[in-house]
């Protein structure tokens, strides 16, 4: 159960579009006026989680030595704080729901008929997740630093920036056009990272700029997920709660 959790805690964090549009491009040159810290105040404003929204539809592969798999998710978000994901196999058949928020995880596993519950402390001693690095997945930038370090300017068109979060070093790599995250680094060591995320393929739902593409790759679980966005409800105004399944079997995460 421990390797299923995993792998779907990291398809939870997915973006998409109802009426998809290619991102415009913005040709305008880069001002040498413009700070390096405006272009990061406008990348935080450009923050995908700073409302709520509604995935209707993702397509995500998962590969590994163990699994080779494709499935469907769905994400609703309810700003601040609340997650519900729905995995779906290729034929449409729910598998699990989970529910995460500050401080709390929720899975209804229907196939097993299980209701796991317990802290969000579960996702951090078990896999290093924790719920204020969970926007990082949708192409966010967070960092427990305000500021955090400029290792250069803005350079061909890109702006890298030093951070920690949960006290591992990160590497953000930022659009400076796009005012968007296209590359995530995290546990840096010698030449690679552990855990990488790649951002591509933008789309454009009225004024948020989402990946409509993500590519996870975990070089510690030797584990790949992409993750192609379909459909999105931006902005949405619904709400998020998991009712524990009837007469299942209740497990708490420890």
């Amino acid at each position: 159960m421990q390797k299923v959790v995993f792998i779907l805690l990291l398809t939870l964090f997915i973006s998409g579009c109802s009426v998809l549009k290619t991102a415009e491009s913005r040709n305008k040159e880069i001002s040498d006026e413009l700070t390096d810290s405006k272009i990061l105040e406008d990348v935080k404003k450009n923050n995908v989680t700073n409302n709520s929204i509604y995935i209707q539809k993702a397509e995500i592969e998962i590969l590994s030595k163990d699994v080779n798999q494709k499935l469907l998710g769905s994400l609703k978000f309810k700003s601040p704080d609340k997650y519900l994901l729905i995995i779906r196999n290729k034929a449409g058949m729910e598998a699990v729901r989970i529910f995460v928020s500050s401080d709390t995880i929720l899975i209804n596993n229907r196939i097993n008929r299980k209701f796991y519950f317990g802290s969000t402390d579960y996702l951090t001693k078990k896999y290093g997740i924790s719920p204020t690095g969970l926007p990082i997945l949708l192409g966010d930038f967070v960092n427990e630093n305000s500021q955090g370090k400029i290792k250069e300017k803005c350079s061909e068109g890109k702006l890298i920036i030093n951070g920690i979060i949960n006290g591992s070093k990160i590497i953000y790599i930022i659009d400076c056009k796009e005012r968007k995250v296209i590359q995530f680094k995290r546990g840096i060591g010698f030449n690679e990272s552990l855990f990488e995320i790649k951002y591509g393929d933008f789309i454009k739902s009225d004024t948020v700029i989402i990946p409509g593409k993500i590519e996870i790759t975990d070089a510690q679980r030797m584990m790949s997920i992409e993750i192609k966005i379909k459909k999105l409800v931006f902005p949405w105004d619904g709400d998020v709660e998991l009712i524990p399944g009837n007469k299942y079997e209740t497990i708490e995460l420890l």
